[in-house]
């Protein structure tokens, strides 16, 4: 019989309900970009701006007119305002004015095959851009936007001088566009805790959860906004596979893995689960935002097998800890067996217990008809020799015994010779047949056991 001992103990503490995948979009680099048309016209006549955006560009060497495009929207002329990479490591952030003045920052801030947020901001008199919150670097800059006619588009930047596009190789997620300049405040705790939808000059937010990662989403006919003003329109993009299509987006979660042991529950602050999944709950951090607490419970199942090994019973995982319990005396734990190899000294029905990441489980019971490599309990005047042989055994009683019964016993416990007979002194027994191993006789003679050992060549 198995029976569980222990279960895990607590190592993390908040949770409220199941979390649900966060999808992503991965652009090829060759035509797959999304648009927004004329979405210049929601900070016309502003003195702010914002774009922000998780991103995680894959292209590691990119020239002109190879550059990454990530979001915004340009016809270099009179309204500019957007983000594209422009070298392995440097993020170039521009804004222009109606009146065709640029101001551009170049930051040697980047990043390649890693996800990164960037905050791009502008407030009548000063240009911003942060990574991961901090800022990177700053402009002084003026003006406003009057035209109204330009395209946002994400994955792309429209170099129209040349008539360029640069498109974005890598992924994109939780991108917005605000008609004001977000806070200090609201900059820091964005990447980790997401955008009110409720916010004040919030007009474009696209989290890409649509659809299912790396599956097939074509029956998706645009990008939503989850702000409802203007869904995106889907550009070149394949919406089937691992690229060019909805994928796993950038984790903001503060993740934490356990384990959940067979036949338990864990218990997560206050609520019990008994399903392995990702939860997750907002807590406030460090920095005064809500955050996301995401735990990975994890379904272990302990390996609780025993081979064995000649006279000994080895578990088969490498535990910290073990404890063999003999089966037939209540599962009672036997002094001094703590190692994964176990060697009984009297036949028996034994069992192991052992932990796997923090779980404690307990192996089948195993028989053990054979121990040790000595006679065990002889009777006294019975000799059974030799103990190599290839073809036979030799069982000598000193005196004449009635109601003898002689079995061969391999190591699995199983009965491969038997014979009876009353009255016996003598007896030879032929093995020839046997496999090659070790094999105990046990020998009841007038009430008495013993129990010998020989081995087959």
């Amino acid at each position: 019989m198995k029976k569980l001992l222990l279960t895990l103990s607590i190592i993390v503490s908040a949770l409220s309900t199941q979390a649900q995948n966060q999808n992503a979009m991965s652009f090829d680099g060759i035509d797959d970009y999304v648009s927004v048309t004329g979405a210049s016209n929601y900070v016309v006549g502003s003195t702010g701006m914002s774009i922000t955006c998780w991103v995680y560009t894959q292209n590691t060497a990119p020239n002109y007119p190879n550059f990454d495009g990530f979001a915004g929207f340009r016809n270099d002329v009179d309204a500019d305002f957007y983000l594209v990479q422009v070298g392995a490591n440097a993020i170039e952030a521009r804004f222009r004015n109606d009146q065709g003045t640029p101001f551009t920052i170049t930051s040697l801030s980047l990043t390649p095959n890693q996800w990164i947020h960037y905050t791009f901001t502008y407030d009548g008199s000063m240009m911003r851009l942060y990574k991961n919150t901090v800022k990177v670097d700053s402009l002084a800059a003026n003006g406003v936007i009057s035209n109204g006619g330009v395209d946002y588009n994400i994955g792309n930047v429209f170099y129209a001088n040349s008539n360029v596009n640069f498109l974005l190789t890598g992924k994109m997620d939780e991108n917005s566009f605000w008609s004001r300049a977000l806070t200090p405040e609201e900059i820091r705790c964005i990447p980790v805790n997401g955008i009110d939808t409720n916010a004040a000059n919030l007009e474009l937010y696209y989290r890409f959860n649509q659809g299912t990662a790396a599956g097939n989403n074509t029956s998706i006919t645009s990008l939503h906004d989850e702000n409802g003003q203007q869904d995106g329109t889907f550009n070149g993009l394949a919406l089937t596979g691992g690229t060019s299509n909805f994928v796993a987006g950038a984790s903001t979660a503060t993740t934490t893995t356990a384990y959940l042991c067979p036949g338990a529950t864990y218990l997560y602050n206050g609520q019990p689960l008994t399903q392995a999944g990702i939860y997750a709950d907002t807590l406030v951090n460090s920095q005064g935002c809500d955050s996301i607490v995401q735990l990975n419970l994890v379904q272990l199942l302990v390996d609780t097998g025993v081979t064995q090994n000649g006279f000994s019973l080895v578990a088969n995982h490498v535990s910290p800890t073990y404890k063999w319990l003999d089966c037939n005396n209540g599962y009672a734990v036997i002094p001094g067996a703590n190692s994964q190899t176990f060697t009984p000294t009297a036949p028996g029905s034994y069992a192991v217990v052992l932990s796997q990441s923090g779980c404690t489980d307990t192996s089948n019971c195993h028989v053990m008809a054979t121990v040790g490599l000595n006679t065990l309990n002889p009777i006294e005047g019975v000799s059974v020799y030799p103990t190599i042989t290839s073809n036979e055994i030799n069982i000598q009683f000193n005196q004449s015994y009635d109601k003898v019964q002689i079995e061969v016993i391999d190591l699995a416990g199983r009965i491969v010779v038997r014979t009876n007979a009353d009255g016996l002194t003598n007896t030879v027994l032929d093995v020839k047949s046997l496999m090659n191993g070790s094999y105990i006789v046990r020998i009841t003679a007038n009430g008495r056991n013993g129990v010998y050992r020989f081995m087959k060549k």
